[in-house]
């Protein structure tokens, strides 16, 4: 959603939500929390995108869930609206991205704020909610989260064989952090047999050096520089943390850490072992 903003609008627009006409989405600061600590604890969305169209704004607060939301998400979530509201001066939407079954349904569930009217109902998408890969629009994006949801089965040859397809008109780049992240999150036998059919069925510039990779010099600092790039997408990295990732030159270490990032909230569920 960081490369493409406006797929969040699309899949907004499907669960019956319009976002201003023309508006362009900028990738706003994901930090909510109020800047007097005494006030209030510090409060860190997921993602936060502000949609500035020809006569008005509306922030959206991007949140990805890996499991049904406890309490505290009951908690923060409108916390999140009320703070996006204030701080960027528009109106604000929160929608939710289900990986699985468990966190779609426990998304969906109205949050009582305990005021007379005053409720939170989040948008829901994810789990078999989401359009099938293939498209023109958005193609490789939809295909990857289609993996990252279950929906895609990567265990079949054509399963694989489609998300190949999907990914490949993506920037080199793009392509490359895509097929890091389906690598991070399917099981190790058809992590094997997607190497494998990349070595034999597909040949081109991209899908070579991925396999490439593997046997280069300096592969530890691919695996930290990859590591650190998605990081920031998600975290405010610290140095210390920054030192550790580009001192590491254990790959399997560096690969286990980014598998944790995957469906990690916290920088401590990735490095607190």
């Amino acid at each position: 959603m960081r490369n493409e903003p406006q797929l969040l609008a699309m899949l907004l627009g499907r669960l019956g939500v319009r976002l201003p006409s023309g508006a362009v989405p900028v990738i706003a600061d994901s930090n909510l929390s109020s800047r007097d600590p005494e006030f209030m604890k510090t409060l860190l969305a997921d993602n936060v995108f502000v949609y500035q169209g020809l006569r008005r704004k509306v922030a959206v607060i991007a949140e990805v869930q890996a499991a049904r939301p406890g309490r505290p998400r009951s908690l923060a979530w409108p916390a999140y609206l009320a703070n996006a509201r204030a701080i960027l001066g528009c109106d604000a939407i929160l929608c939710v991205f289900g990986l699985n079954a468990e966190a779609v349904l426990g998304s969906m569930r109205t949050i009582a704020m305990g005021h007379p009217g005053f409720t939170l109902n989040p948008m829901v998408t994810g789990h078999r909610m989401l359009p099938g890969p293939g498209g023109v629009a958005f193609g490789p994006e939809l295909a990857v989260l289609n993996v990252m949801t279950g929906d895609l089965d990567l265990t079949t040859h054509e399963g694989r064989m489609l998300i190949l397809l999907s990914i490949a008109p993506a920037v080199p780049d793009r392509r490359e952090r895509y097929t890091r992240y389906i690598r991070a999150v399917i099981p190790r036998s058809a992590r094997d047999a997607l190497e494998e059919l990349l070595k034999t069925v597909i040949k081109d510039e991209f899908l070579d050096g991925i396999l490439a990779q593997g046997e280069a010099k300096g592969e530890a600092k691919g695996e930290a520089r990859m590591l650190l790039r998605y990081l920031g997408t998600r975290f405010v990295v610290p140095a210390a943390v920054r030192e550790r990732i580009t001192s590491c030159a254990d790959t399997a270490q560096l690969e286990e850490w980014f598998d944790r990032a995957v469906a990690a909230a916290t920088l401590e569920e990735i490095f607190g072992d």
